[in-house]
């Protein structure tokens, strides 16, 4: 994900417009269709939409900003809305920020061994594989490199990350996001259904997305689908401890990767215009796992009350109230991301890198589901 520019407070006058609409669609979703999607029949049966589809305010957000784009405004979002719908990325970020406030370091100990061994397997054996297929289909090296990281760790902030230390071209990142975007909508929309037609529990289902889903909104979007609910031991709150140890491995994948690419480089080609890796790391290290980190050391030390995780007490209110603007914060943000998903660019992303991005991507996501279903016994 991208660092929003030129600033939020410059930018939020031009971004009202659209951060107005997204927050409508929200509180229509929330206050009205949910609630009527809990309660009606249709013919016959007792809360199709919900029980049988696993409809719920982020499904239905997600596809009202898709609607918004492709056909209210025919392709793309029109200058009066764009600032507010690009704005909205930042709640994603500032949600996961605020999920730290589900977690202790203890409680992440706990579960982190585990998640540590199979990230960091998924991590390097899927850039192995990547690197070996890029050079099978014949890609360019600046475009297998963006691929090798998207695809391994968290999808668009990888391609981003990646892109300066490796010559990318603009259309490479683009290319690299489209397939990461093509793949992740379908995954987004059946991970539920496969999860619970599986019977997996919300550890299980989250151990699963949280290592097989390509990008960060995915796996968020993908969680909440298959359970609404915000708090210790939900999907989310595990698919997000995955998930941001495999972003933090960003870092150390980009310093990997662009070590391989210009190992490959001519040293005639190599003397052009390059960013150094320190300063490249520095700067595009995603700040809201940095974010993240520092609410659960504030949650750990009991800055908001019980947490209600170890102590088997209620939650404290903070943390209660903290859930429910952490619920309608992701809602709004994934209205954006949705707007942001382009339905002709993604048909259009065929080729040799969408061809390579569909084998690998689904090679992990049936890989990490058959590893979690290997060892259920250890996700209870």
């Amino acid at each position: 994900m991208s660092s929003e520019s030129p600033g939020f407070f410059r930018q939020l006058p031009s971004a009202l417009p659209g951060l107005v609409l997204i927050v409508i669609t929200m509180m229509i979703i929330r206050i009205w269709i949910e609630p009527w999607m809990a309660h009606t029949k249709i013919f016959g049966m007792s809360k199709p939409l919900t029980d049988a589809f696993h409809l719920n305010y982020i499904l239905l957000g997600i596809m009202s900003g898709m609607l918004y784009r492709n056909i209210i405004f025919g392709g793309k979002i029109p200058d009066m809305l764009v600032d507010g719908f690009r704005l909205s990325r930042l709640m994603i970020k500032t949600g996961i920020i605020l999920l730290g406030s589900l977690y202790t370091f203890s409680a992440i100990i706990k579960l982190g061994f585990m998640a540590i061994a199979l990230i960091s397997a998924f991590v390097v054996l899927t850039v192995i594989m990547v690197l070996w297929l890029g050079k099978t289909f014949g890609l360019d090296r600046s475009m297998t490199a963006v691929l090798a990281n998207a695809l391994s760790i968290c999808g668009v902030s990888a391609a981003v990350a990646t892109s300066p230390a490796v010559e990318a071209k603009a259309s490479h990142v683009a290319y690299a996001i489209a397939t990461i975007l093509g793949f992740g909508v379908l995954t987004m929309f059946i991970s539920p259904t496969i999860g619970h037609e599986l019977g997996l529990t919300n550890m299980q289902y989250g151990a699963w997305i949280g290592t097989g889903i390509l990008n960060t909104g995915q796996v968020l979007a993908a969680a909440l689908a298959f359970d609404p609910q915000v708090g210790p031991g939900t999907a989310l709150a595990v698919a997000e401890v995955w998930n941001v140890m495999r972003v933090i491995a960003i870092p150390f994948a980009v310093f990997a990767v662009t070590l391989w690419y210009w190992a490959g480089k001519d040293a005639v080609d190599s003397m052009g215009n390059r960013q150094s890796l320190g300063s490249l790391l520095v700067e595009k290290f995603p700040v809201f796992v940095i974010g993240f980190m520092a609410m659960v050391f504030l949650t750990s030390m009991g800055t908001f009350g019980d947490v209600g995780v170890e102590s088997g007490h209620s939650p404290s209110a903070t943390i209660m109230s903290l859930r429910v603007t952490m619920q309608w914060i992701f809602g709004f943000g994934l209205v954006g991301l949705g707007g942001f998903i382009d339905i002709d660019e993604l048909r259009q992303a065929g080729g040799a890198p969408f061809r390579l991005g569909l084998v690998v991507g689904a090679t992990k996501y049936v890989a990490a589901l058959l590893v979690v279903l290997l060892l259920k016994q250890y996700f209870v």
